[in-house]
């Protein structure tokens, strides 16, 4: 594996309103549901339908529409925790949705509309793969061309994304012998064929950032890092109509031919007390999104196949945007993969991060200062540290620590402090929990030298110890720190390569020295005043 760009961190949560808020941006009264209004939280891969399609309609109707984009597994936790807070969950695919919906809470869960997932790749490196201009490209050839090193390749971390999720499984399905309309079984899975297949597959990945957002972001703009990637067809045509506009190279794609897999946007309906009035607002919005002539038209013109196609088959595309030029077949003969059950599902998610991915040497510095102690920044390192350490914890996230993993986590206030640094070498839940415990019971104090962390991060990171485990640095400061050991610290990690995930929180962070060490290592620099969010995001990465 090659030490590789690590993209930015996507923003966690993002509301788009049509009615009242309250001063924080956040839709008001969220406990009690208000007549007229209609709460959802949808993936992040519905926003352009959201604000072309949803914000408009809610508009026009005079409704109070709040949409809350956030991640697949924090949709699937807050779904199946009985949470109150929202009257439809739309998510990006089934699968995440059968994770969260095991009880079968949700009413009236419908497909809105279909995209597949292909394998996409600059013009370029498609033509220098032989897949360029070619309707028929069989999985098989596209796993030679990504397990053969002969492109660098991306796709979201499955534990965290629908679009990686969807990957994983179309090539479990490839590995098991299974054609379209037979799920992958538990048995299958604990067969020799998928457990090595898989493995290949997800080691030959260059980067796993955890969301399909920042992917596309983050692929397009570091085209050098980024040469092929599997993502959903709607957002490569998207994308392509940006890259054309600018004057540059556009992405080509193809269909995995055999083990096609594809996201249908289901949305569905939370019954509670109270929401009666969102019910009907609900019933008319998925009318308006299946039977609605200007609103299937608006569908296509995002690049969405419309739920209600004979397959994958479209009459009349419109070559703008489903553009052959691109790779993109209007009309596709071949039915999606059938995913597997949420049993066989939560298994192979759980063994993507215990078995399938590279290990990861993981160092975190933490700040430890006085100041993390006034502005509560210490209670969410305390509340982030049980997410992402502890066992229990860390399984409801899809955050599970490999047996071959190490971990370290470094407090620093003035230089390395309280103890620390702590490791734990592989995944014994006992040592992972006390690692969680001792950050809990640190107390804040002193100054800010987030350098003298990186410096001895990279110290131990570049050590023989570690193998050929991908290496992090997970970096989080609340102040300006002391550039004492700046140019050595700086040096280091530009000669290790080691990239840094570097999170300010607070308003007092200097995003300048952040900014500065991410951009030295290849990393990312994030503002995020949710450390639980901004923590888990970064584990993410694995």
């Amino acid at each position: 594996m090659r030490a590789t760009r690590f993209t930015a961190l996507a923003a966690m949560v993002l509301v788009l309103v049509t009615g009242c808020t309250n001063d924080k941006g956040q839709p008001a009264d969220r406990d009690t549901p208000k007549a007229g209004t209609l709460r959802i939280v949808a993936g992040s891969e519905q926003q352009s339908v959201v604000d072309t399609i949803v914000k408009p309609w809610c508009e026009s109707k005079r409704y109070t529409c709040e949409v809350t984009l956030k991640g697949s597994v924090d949709q699937a936790r807050i779904l199946s925790g009985g949470s109150r807070d929202y009257d439809a969950y739309w998510f990006a695919s089934s699968v995440f949705l059968q994770l969260g919906d095991k009880s079968s809470a949700l009413q009236d869960v419908k497909p809105m509309f279909l995209t597949p997932v292909v394998f996409a790749a600059w013009r370029s490196e498609m033509t220098k793969l032989g897949f360029a201009g070619r309707t028929d490209v069989p999985i098989g050839d596209i796993l030679a061309a990504v397990e053969s090193g002969r492109t660098r390749v991306w796709i979201t971390n499955p534990t965290q994304s629908n679009s990686g999720a969807t990957v994983l499984f179309g090539f479990m399905n490839h590995f098991a012998g299974n054609g379209p309309g037979k799920p992958l079984t538990q048995q299958q899975l604990d067969s020799p064929a998928v457990e090595q297949g898989v493995t290949r597959f997800v080691k030959a990945m260059d980067q796993t950032p955890p969301s399909t957002g920042t992917l596309m972001t983050e692929c397009l703009a570091h085209a050098d890092q980024c040469r092929a990637m599997f993502t959903y067809e709607d957002l490569v045509i998207e994308k392509n109509a940006e890259l054309v506009k600018a004057g540059r190279e556009p992405l080509l794609v193809a269909y995995p031919r055999g083990s096609l897999a594809v996201s249908d946007a289901p949305l569905g309906f939370l019954p509670q007390p109270g929401n009666d009035d969102a019910r009907k607002i609900f019933t008319e919005l998925q009318d308006h999104l299946l039977k609605d002539a200007d609103a299937q038209a608006a569908l296509l013109k995002l690049g969405r196949r419309p739920a209600a196609s004979v397959g994958l088959t479209l009459d009349k595309p419109d070559p703008a945007v489903f553009n052959p030029a691109w790779g993109i077949q209007g009309t596709i003969n071949e039915q999606g993969i059938q995913y597997p059950s949420a049993a066989v599902i939560q298994a192979a998610l759980d063994r993507y991060q215990t078995r399938y991915r590279r290990p990861v040497a993981a160092y975190y510095c933490l700040d430890g200062s006085g100041s993390m102690g006034d502005n509560d920044g210490w209670t969410g390192i305390e509340a982030a540290a049980g997410q992402v350490f502890d066992p229990d914890q860390a399984a409801q996230n899809f955050l599970q620590t490999h047996p071959q993993d190490a971990t370290t986590v470094a407090i620093f206030n003035g230089g390395i402090t309280g103890g620390s640094p702590w490791q734990v070498r592989g995944n014994d839940g006992d040592a992972l929990r006390d690692l969680a415990r001792k950050v809990a019971d640190y107390e804040p104090e002193g100054g800010t030298n987030m350098y003298a962390c990186l410096l001895r991060a990279t110290e131990e990171l570049t050590g023989a110890q570690n193998g050929d485990r991908k290496r992090l640095v997970v970096l989080m400061t609340d102040g300006q720190s002391n550039t004492k050991q700046r140019g050595d610290a700086l040096a280091a990690l530009k000669s290790a390569g080691v990239p840094v995930v570097a999170i300010a929180f607070g308003r007092d962070a200097d995003p300048r020295q952040l900014e500065e060490v991410a951009s030295a290592t290849n990393g990312t620099f994030v503002r995020q005043d949710d450390l639980v969010a901004a923590l888990r995001q970064a584990a993410g990465y694995k």
